[in-house]
């Protein structure tokens, strides 16, 4: 693996326990800090396509009394931000803590563009939380779903992680994917048959680093619940598993219930498996989406829009977070976090020192968590699409901006269900989450606040005609980033 940061590389005299002593509060002031130096184990469940009205806790018909359970031993939170509303995106900015623009990866593949599949990935310059962590003693894997980049160019194993087990992309509807353990192919499998895998893997590494007294960061990427809406007959009443045969895998509201009680029954298995080995106490776990429901399948109510879309379906999801040695349980915040704001807080509670040569765009959130405050560090949001900015966030209100469906990123204009928008709309989330009611005519101070802030972001992270003093200055293999900004989206 090849060393990204001299940040990483020299410091090495430090030890874990004097690092993590000197980050966490003391015990005399919280009650819920560790009085030991070992660092916690960090297990991450990252699902893919849950909306924000999925799950039981957020008010779901479906019964998720697992999921449930963890939020209910930790904090739920209810103004988590997802840093895209499309898969490879939030994925890239989640494991670095730094939003897509900044990070070279602000797009997904397009199979429509074949060299979009060969080129475009997380550039192997940016440190992953699996980077971070392993030069501190941590025993890294990747289980699950990558979409990250190919595995010669971006793969799990460049990018940090010791383990692999996995297939790299989405299942397409009706056929099978290649199973990798590592590099090496396993054979194919059905989309049905990968979720009990994951679960497999996911419990021996766990052993395997006890048996070694390592600390552990696993990153555990269900396929669930995005398509192809293929659950396992048991988890289906009589009536869904008719649809499910019907529709044989393609979109399919009448399936995605069953595939999240199979989501929580998997997620069940592995927290059984951390209290039965016995660690439960020592381990921090964190469960989010990546991105917004794929509707018509999921729910994001009573927010407006889903997966692909800037209006807060599409980046406001499902977020927990259990670790029983610092966080108190039973609460939910409805501060504003992201999933930018992981790696700055995994980096605290561990003892990791964060790298000083790029910047970040996430805040440690360990004095909210612990309960030491109440207040999140976050006051600023950028609703990306693409490399389009289509709204920017302060506080409660919330600014979308103009736009052309002709300068929107490619999902974005899928089936024509986009309009364009001719002029900025102001919204008051804490009194409309639906974002129905229009302020900036009422507001334009507010209004005027916004639009400088948004000024700001353009000139840092770029727009659709513009590139941001920060965008990555090589970010792909060949001539990639040479290309038109038009054409990346």
């Amino acid at each position: 693996m090849r060393d990204k940061s001299m940040n990483i590389k020299t410091i090495v005299a430090f030890s874990i326990a004097a690092l993590y002593l000197s980050n966490l509060s003391s015990a005399a002031e919280h009650p819920t800090s560790v009085a030991k130096t070992q660092p916690p184990n960090i297990l991450l469940i990252y699902v893919d396509d849950l909306g924000y009205g999925d799950l039981g806790c957020y008010g779901s018909q479906t019964q998720t009394p697992h999921i449930d359970e963890l939020a209910g031993d930790g904090i739920r939170f209810t103004n988590y931000l997802s840093a895209c509303s499309v898969c490879s995106p939030s994925r890239g900015a989640l494991l670095t803590g730094r939003y897509p623009q900044r990070n070279g990866l602000p797009v997904c593949p397009n199979g429509k563009r074949p060299v979009w599949n060969e080129h475009v990935g997380l550039p192997l310059s940016e440190i992953t939380l699996a980077e971070l962590l392993s030069p501190h003693g941590y025993a890294t894997a990747a289980f699950g779903k990558w979409h990250l980049g190919e595995l010669d160019l971006y793969g799990p194993r460049l990018q940090g992680f010791d383990e692999y087990v996995g297939s790299l992309y989405n299942f397409p509807v009706g056929k099978k994917n290649v199973w990798l353990h590592n590099e090496k192919p396993q054979g194919e499998i059905r989309f049905d048959e990968a979720h009990q895998r994951l679960n497999d893997a996911t419990i021996d590494f766990m052993k395997q680093q006890q048996e070694n007294e390592k600390p552990f960061f696993i990153y555990l990427a269900h396929y669930l619940v995005h398509g192809p809406w293929s659950p396992n007959a048991e988890f289906c009443t009589p009536e869904e598993w008719a649809s499910v045969k019907k529709k044989k895998g393609q979109m399919n509201p009448k399936a995605l219930p069953a595939m999240v009680r199979e989501l929580d029954h998997h997620v069940g298995l592995v927290l059984s498996a951390l209290k039965k080995m016995d660690i439960e106490q020592e381990t921090m776990v964190i469960l989010a989406s990546d991105n917004g429901p794929w509707l018509p399948a999921g729910s994001a109510k009573p927010l407006s829009e889903g997966k692909y879309n800037t209006m807060e379906g599409g980046h406001r999801v499902p977020a927990m977070i259990r670790w029983p040695q610092q966080i108190p349980a039973g609460r939910v915040s409805d501060e504003m976090v992201s999933a930018l704001d992981i790696l700055p807080t995994i980096a605290r509670v561990s003892g990791v020192p964060m790298p000083t040569d790029r910047k970040y765009d996430g805040y440690d959130l360990l004095p909210l968590l612990s309960g030491q405050t109440d207040k999140s560090p976050r006051q600023e949001f950028a609703y990306y699409n693409g490399l389009t900015l289509e709204a920017v966030r302060r506080g409660q209100w919330k600014l979308h901006l103009p736009r052309r469906a002709a300068n929107r990123v490619y999902w974005a204009k899928r089936k024509g269900q986009y309009k364009n928008l001719d002029h900025v709309v102001l919204n008051n989330l804490e009194a409309d989450l639906a974002e129905e009611q229009d302020l900036s005519n009422v507001n334009a101070e507010r209004t005027d606040e916004l639009k400088k802030l948004a000024a700001k972001t353009r000139r840092e992270l770029g727009d659709w005609n513009k590139a941001g003093s920060d965008r990555p200055k090589s970010t792909y293999p060949g001539d990639l980033n040479a290309m038109k900004l038009s054409n990346l989206q």
